[in-house]
């Protein structure tokens, strides 16, 4: 990445402006015509981080911060009963262990230069530490929508992701503190999409499996690539009708719309997201997931302290949030991936991780 030490060249000798010393000339008498807006060129949408940060659930102190117990097991047995009404005596079953999951705390350092504030103290077209500020909340988003599709069993402190919440035990051997292979129900659903298609009917396939494995609830909703989802939306192109009865009249301002903003597979709407590898999706039951924060720290800022003590004329603060991604069933939702045949190949993004 070229900025922030690329010069700028000035762009004499071209349209209005002279070149040559001339051009020089009144450049140096003359200030910039600037656009008092900064158009960002980095940073994508993140629909699935919005979703669940607009239904987040409020988590307090703890250790650990969140507990949720699961029933993996019967309480009871059941009898058939002959003309006498016997039955077996009731035991007491083991059946509940609790599901454990800790905070992670994600922040973004600030900084303020002391100098930076006096240069700008009467020249200023956009305040650069507004700007910064703007900035740090938005990189703190795009990490944390990055991170909900990154497997993020081997650190620690990384947010739990959808790849462990509905894995099966292949790359997230354990999840919220249970062993998998010693809690079979604990295990998520994992599918190969190129078994099914990425068609239609492939994805009411991958669905109607989903459904089965948990239990009979269906996912609520589903998320994929955008070229995968462009690829799903022209099969259902192929199949799109117009219709108009004899007495329909269509104005010069009337808008036929073609294509679809949301499909829906089985009444379960499915939607792209751009940090969403190409080749996965995941259909998820959103009863059963949840974004929990922290109600001291959701996503605040600490305040600028003052680096004078460390020998400099400045000052540093730090946007911080503490939350975790927790899914209660696993088997809920499902893992797809291996799907085939995209619309077209994921543009390269800058990096701002």
């Amino acid at each position: 990445m070229a900025f922030p030490t690329t010069p700028q060249t000035q762009l004499m000798g071209t349209g209005i402006s002279p070149g040559g010393g001339l051009g020089a000339q009144l450049a140096a008498i003359t200030r910039r015509a600037v656009v008092p807006v900064i158009t960002v060129q980095v940073y994508q949408t993140h629909p699935l981080l919005s979703l669940l940060m607009a239904n987040a659930q409020p988590a307090m102190g703890g250790a650990p911060q969140i507990t949720v117990p699961i029933q993996g097991a019967s309480f009871v047995s059941f009898n058939w009963g002959s003309f006498a009404g016997d039955f077996q005596m009731p035991t007491d079953q083991q059946a509940v262990e609790n599901a454990q999951f800790n905070l992670k705390l994600g922040m973004v350092p600030i900084g303020f230069f002391g100098m930076e504030a006096l240069v700008q103290s009467s020249e200023v077209i956009i305040p650069k530490l507004k700007a910064v500020t703007s900035d740090a909340a938005v990189v703190i988003k795009q990490a944390l929508a990055q991170s909900l599709y990154t497997n993020n069993y081997g650190n620690n402190n990384a947010l739990s992701s959808l790849v462990q919440a509905y894995d099966n035990g292949a790359n997230s051997p354990s999840y919220g503190g249970i062993t998998r292979a010693g809690t079979p129900s604990w295990n998520g659903q994992v599918l190969n999409g190129a078994a099914f298609g990425a068609n239609r009917a492939g994805i009411a396939k991958m669905l109607t499996y989903a459904t089965q494995g948990a239990g009979g609830e269906s996912p609520d909703f589903a998320v994929m690539s955008y070229p995968d989802w462009a690829n799903l939306m022209g099969d259902f192109m192929g199949i799109e009708m117009i219709q108009s009865s004899a007495r329909t009249k269509f104005g010069r301002d009337d808008v036929m719309n073609s294509g679809f903003r949301a499909i829906r597979v089985l009444d379960t709407p499915i939607f792209p997201d751009p940090f969403c590898p190409q080749g996965t999706m995941y259909a998820i039951n959103s009863r059963y997931l949840a974004l929990y924060l922290s109600q001291a720290a959701p996503m605040v800022f600490s305040g600028f302290e003052s680096t004078i003590p460390m020998g400099q004329i400045a000052s540093i603060g730090v946007l911080i949030t503490a939350l975790e991604l927790v899914c209660s069933k696993p088997s809920s939702g499902v893992a797809i991936t291996g799907l085939v045949n995209p619309a077209f190949n994921t543009p390269p993004t800058p990096s701002i991780l």
